[in-house]
């Protein structure tokens, strides 16, 4: 029997850009790993150097990355909002976080457990590859906005 949870992830997961073409197997079998969160504004989600437990995607809310800039104190690397994922590191069990989530305002989240997503794709690679292509090409995206944003930012070679 499909759980209220699971019903509002699938709902979620396939009209998200980054998992809306994925295969209707694969969808529920993300949803069967999900859970929900609520943060408040200001609550930190992660910190820099903790181990993923989990990869989030966003109902209601916004939350920035932020990372420590010498001479600069923490500077925010990306501002995400409804329909979009965070907390890849996650799916890396020998990555720690390697910057602080902050919920910039009330935030709900669909949460997938990273063991279970795991656990699932010992006997699924198929899933396991589609999961993996869609965390990269958002992580690549995101390494696109900090480039730009540094390019914004620093003084031109005169």
């Amino acid at each position: 029997m499909t759980s209220q949870i699971e019903l509002k992830a699938l709902t979620m997961l396939r009209s998200a850009e980054l998992t809306q073409n994925m295969e209707t197997e694969h969808l529920r079998k993300l949803a069967a790993t999900a859970g929900e969160a609520e943060f408040s504004e200001g609550e930190i989600i992660y910190h820099k150097g903790q181990a993923g437990q989990a990869v989030y995607l966003i109902e209601t809310g916004q939350i920035v990355i932020e990372t420590d800039v010498p001479d600069q104190g923490r500077v925010i690397m990306n501002t995400l909002g409804p329909g979009q994922f965070f907390g890849w590191s996650a799916l890396f069990p020998t990555e720690r976080k390697m910057a602080w989530t902050r919920a910039t305002q009330p935030t709900k989240t669909i949460v997938f457990n990273a063991k279970q997503l795991q656990t699932a794709w010992q006997t699924d690679h198929k899933l396991e590859y589609a999961v993996i292509r869609r965390a990269g090409r958002d992580m690549i995206e995101r390494i696109k906005a900090i480039r730009q944003q540094l390019i914004n930012i620093l003084p031109a070679d005169d």
